[in-house]
């Protein structure tokens, strides 16, 4: 008996590994969703969340909500994690398992901690394109740009700012969108302004006047724990920083768990704030 059940355990421990290997791919695989999104075609829907950490029973209810609507992709604005750590990954990965369609990451501060070894376990967690922090892909006619607003603390890196100027130099698409961890714009009561984009203040506008010679249509950022949407010369930026981390502000400032739903139509986009008990709390349009 003892035999029979060693035997059964070593046929059985391989198609354990399988299943989680399979799994890994379809989350943790970036290069290979940015393959799947190429084909869509408006109309399409995609939800952005940020800031998950620290957040579990959130971050679940949340994603279950985001699920049952259907996305065609997610993107995470970043701070999946509370610090870079093998443990935390996997319970990241376990409680997003539900994740079935492609996944787009986005760097934050708590995922890399701001060192060498954070940033080189981060780029052990996904399969990156080229294995950079930093990426672009190409879905319904339309542009999307993930930056790294971490490997700069604050800034994009000389390397960053040298491939985002040559793709956008060279991109003729519908519609703009980019989406970083760390806001360029925060608001008056916000407790991290001087932590965001913001700290460099020249090269904040350097890189808000990049965006308007691209003819960029918004920018996504998390990192301050709230909901904010302002525009600046035509250019929305939206801050989405409710996936679960501790929240900041009152709920009348933004202070509340959210995700960002975005309807990707054939003449333009639109986009609702939808907090955890399902209820709208602010809609936008891009034309």
């Amino acid at each position: 008996l003892e035999v029979a059940l060693r035997f059964g355990l070593i046929l059985f421990l391989p198609f354990l590994l399988f299943v989680d290997d399979s799994y890994a791919g379809s989350i943790r695989e970036v290069s290979r969703n940015i393959e799947r999104v190429q084909s869509i075609v408006p109309s399409f829907q995609f939800a952005v969340i940020g800031d998950s950490r620290d957040g579990e029973k959130v971050y679940t209810r949340l994603l279950e909500k985001i699920l049952e609507r259907k996305p065609d992709f997610i993107i995470h604005l970043g701070d999946m994690i509370a610090k870079p750590d093998e443990k935390e990954w996997r319970l990241f990965f376990d409680l997003s398992r539900p994740i079935t369609v492609p996944f787009f990451p986005v760097a934050g501060n708590h995922d890399v901690g701001m060192t060498s070894r954070g940033e080189e376990m981060y780029r052990k967690q996904f399969l990156l394109p080229e294995g950079k922090t930093y990426y672009s892909f190409r879905a319904g006619g339309g542009f999307f740009i993930i930056l790294d607003s971490e490997k700069g603390k604050g800034r994009i890196s000389d390397e960053q700012w040298q491939w985002l100027r040559e793709i956008l130099g060279s991109s003729n698409h519908a519609f703009k969108l980019v989406f970083l961890h760390r806001p360029l714009f925060l608001p008056a009561d916000s407790f991290k302004r001087g932590g965001g984009m913001d700290k460099y203040p020249s090269d904040r506008d350097q890189l808000h006047q990049l965006f308007l010679k691209a003819k960029m249509n918004a920018v996504f950022a998390g990192d301050d724990h709230r909901y904010d949407r302002r525009e600046k010369e035509g250019i929305l930026y939206i801050i989405s920083g409710g996936g679960g981390a501790p929240l900041h502000p009152f709920k009348e400032r933004g202070g509340y768990f959210h995700y960002v739903w975005v309807s990707v139509q054939a003449d333009q986009i639109e986009g609702e704030v939808v907090d955890i008990e399902g209820q709208v709390r602010d809609r936008f349009v891009i034309e």
